[in-house]
């Protein structure tokens, strides 16, 4: 009797320590190699911020507009924050327009600034449809200050289902036409 106990005992004590796997997930956005104009003189800075969830590597999914939920054991490779402000990063110096872009919250003098606010980077389930979405405010300054555009950029792609692969899918689509948005308007500025 007490063997079968002490067995028992033991297999729900192994089956409580037991985590499931963590899933690491990552965007594809290729980044063109083409250069639109030839090399300048001006650098750019790129200041991210976004709400301290997007902050984090954790996958977001809204339940509900009132309901956001965390996945415990499925993330992205880094933070959206991060993820988004390196893309960006590598797609504008490939452009030829920049020197140099770097990320920074400080902006050196002489350096042209674009700011982006990341609002939303996450599934969204409504009913039986599952949709990824970004939403992007950007604005782009000059060295002196002055306002050269601001813009908010918002995609919502339909997943083919509810899984964060078919997430990271959606959203790697999202991003690449979202950085085009933004390499086009800083390009119609100059």
């Amino acid at each position: 009797m007490l063997r079968r106990f002490l067995a028992v005992a033991s297999i729900i004590i192994i089956a409580a320590c037991s985590m499931p796997e963590t899933k690491i997930y990552n965007l594809d956005v290729p980044v063109e190699q083409e250069a639109i104009h030839s090399s300048s003189h001006d650098s750019l800075v790129i200041r991210p911020a976004s709400p301290r969830y997007l902050a984090q590597p954790y996958i977001a999914y809204r339940s509900s507009p009132y309901q956001m939920e965390i996945a415990k054991y499925s993330k992205w490779d880094y933070s959206p924050k991060m993820m988004i402000s390196e893309v960006l990063r590598d797609s504008l110096f490939s452009t030829g327009l920049f020197r140099d872009v770097k990320i920074l919250n400080i902006v050196p003098k002489e350096y042209y600034l674009l700011d982006l606010n990341l609002k939303r980077f996450e599934r969204v389930d409504e009913g039986s449809r599952s949709y990824g979405e970004i939403v992007l405010e950007v604005a782009y300054f000059t060295p002196q200050g002055k306002e050269l555009f601001r813009n908010t950029i918002s995609k919502k792609v339909r997943l083919d289902d509810r899984t964060f692969l078919s997430l990271a899918k959606g959203l790697s689509g999202a991003l690449s036409e979202t950085i085009e948005e933004v390499k086009e308007s800083i390009i119609n500025t100059l």
